[in-house]
């Protein structure tokens, strides 16, 4: 049987990615007719043509009021005159007449509703698709922002059927990303995944339970993202494009000057992500003048250090939503183009403790989540996942509240089940004893975390300012518990023959979806066990 041509897609609002699993097993990303691997999210009219991707981007310079940009978040969204000043500059935006929703008017007499832009955008990603692939593509994995709504993940769905493509799954971005990342295996953890986009960052933070992920909490800026950055960059050049020639490029922000200008630091940015400096090339900018200047990386980071405070807060908002502290976070996820940047990275980094890894190895970080897509598509196809259902974030149910696991000491835990933890949810443990003991003590309680200590996110904040690498070396040192009991559940005592070196003994926790414990600890070689149930908590 010929293997299903299944895709992965990342429907951003300003860039788009599609990907595939190929025959080597690998995320493979397709590249649009322009030979680029991220199709601009743009549609553009002119002269009775209608343009898509890089070709429509380009028309925002001296075409902008027929170009379309920002459809996918008004999808299922009702009008406002917050919407259409957000995305001001571009083709006017409007209600509709029937009152569905927003409307794009260009050239004063075509309405375009967000519904149909949508509809004939990824009616161009799947005609790229099939042009690559030569076959027609039987299903897709479509990312869609964890913010999003019913309504809107409706109105998505509907795009995609009337578009022609078939919709397999919607799959929410961190978890396509942490997907891509290979958390949700069989090891219990916490993440958190930090997605800088074109036009605004989301923070998430993902409970992974036993290859299960859940959302535990999120938050969301528009005030840090790529545009905002290309925005730092663009006022230092005009500053002194306007020392050279007297002319503000930036006076109008919407001026075909300032448009050029602000395509133009798109490509300075990602050369400063891997370069240590790079140029500014603009021709004909203003006043007939061409620009030519450049910029070393660390004067970037002086000039846009304080913009990734928002990002910071919203870290702090995501966190304080999910009730982790920083300490309590195995791993920071990074996706999103803009989160290429290196001090972006270490701002990142300074808000958790050195041993929480921050990661950027998954691949170009703009096609992390349409990998994680793709990868969710091939899973699907060889029936290892049922098509259409819920999102990885859309299944409610009951988690356990607090982290439950084996008393170690008065201030150290080991936890054996996480909070968050789908319910119903089981782990074993297995324990040594020393030589010679005919006891087993079983000690089970609830946890809490242990409060960072008061100085150590100063001292780390204060090393990462003078770091301008995120993952600087630094010696690892004694780390401190993590949890400490918070209340005692059960004790128990395991009578055995005297213990060798090779006893070990089997402590296996239960939680039914009644909330209730049940606690077994066995010695499997005697076949000896002992029980104590823990009703759940009121």
């Amino acid at each position: 049987m010929a293997a299903k041509t299944y895709i992965g897609l990342s429907l951003g609002n300003d860039n788009s990615v599609i990907a595939i699993i190929n025959k080597e097993h690998r995320a493979e990303v397709i590249a649009n007719e322009d030979g680029e691997h991220k199709t601009p999210t743009f549609i553009a009219f002119s002269g009775g043509e209608e343009f898509h991707g890089s070709q429509a981007k380009h028309q925002l310079v001296r075409n902008a009021a027929n170009t379309i940009a920002g459809f996918r978040d008004m999808l299922g969204q009702a009008y406002s005159a917050e919407l259409a000043a957000k995305h001001a500059g571009c083709a006017r935006i409007e209600a509709a007449a029937d009152g569905s929703g927003a409307e794009f008017v260009v050239g004063g007499e075509l309405r375009v509703s967000a519904h149909s832009a949508a509809v004939r955008y990824l009616q161009r990603l799947r005609a790229t698709a099939e042009a690559y692939l030569g076959r027609a593509i039987e299903g897709a994995v479509l990312a869609v922002p964890a913010r999003f709504g019913a309504e809107q993940r409706r109105a998505l769905a509907a795009a995609c059927a009337d578009a022609g493509l078939p919709l397999l799954q919607l799959l929410s971005e961190p978890a396509a990303a942490a997907a891509q990342y290979g958390v949700g295996g069989a090891r219990d953890q916490t993440v958190v995944v930090v997605d800088v986009g074109g036009t605004g960052a989301d923070v998430t933070v993902v409970a992974a339970r036993g290859g299960l992920l859940a959302e535990a909490g999120r938050a969301h800026t528009d005030a840090l993202s790529g545009r905002a950055l290309d925005a730092v960059l663009a006022r230092h050049f005009a500053a002194d494009f306007r020392k050279q020639h007297g002319v503000d490029v930036l006076a109008d922000p919407h001026s075909r000057a300032a448009r050029k200008l602000l395509q133009a630091v798109e490509v300075t940015k990602r050369t400063l992500s891997a370069a240590p400096a790079a140029p500014c090339a603009v021709e004909s900018l203003a006043a007939g003048a061409d620009y030519n200047a450049s910029i070393n990386r660390t004067r970037f980071d002086i000039l846009a250090k304080a913009a990734y405070a928002p990002l910071q807060a919203a870290i702090d908002d995501a966190l304080r939503a999910a009730g982790y502290s920083a300490d309590q976070i195995d791993q920071v996820l990074l996706c999103g183009g803009a989160a290429r940047v290196r001090r972006l990275q270490a701002a990142v980094a300074a808000r958790f403790p050195a041993a929480t890894r921050v990661r950027d190895d998954a691949g170009e970080l703009d096609e992390v989540v349409a990998s994680g897509c793709a990868a969710q598509a091939a899973l699907i196809a060889q029936g290892a996942v049922p098509p259409q259902q819920p999102d990885a974030f859309g299944v409610a149910a009951r988690v356990l509240a607090a982290p439950v696991g084996l008393r170690i000491s008065a201030d150290c835990l080991e936890p054996v089940l996480l909070k968050n933890t789908p319910l119903p949810a089981a782990r074993t443990v297995r324990v040594a004893l020393p030589a010679g003991e005919t006891r087993a003590y079983v000690a089970v309680s609830e946890g809490e975390p242990v409060p960072p200590r008061a100085d150590a996110s100063d001292d780390e904040a204060d090393a990462s300012d003078d770091d301008d690498e995120a993952d600087e070396a630094a010696s690892e040192p004694d780390l401190p518990p993590r949890y400490r009991p918070s209340r005692l559940l059960a004790e128990m005592v395991l009578e055995l023959d005297a213990a060798t070196d090779a006893t070990r003994v089997d402590v296996e926790f239960f939680v039914g979806t009644d909330a209730k414990l049940t606690v077994t600890a066995t010695e499997p070689a005697s076949g000896k066990s002992i029980t104590a149930e823990i009703p759940a908590s009121s």
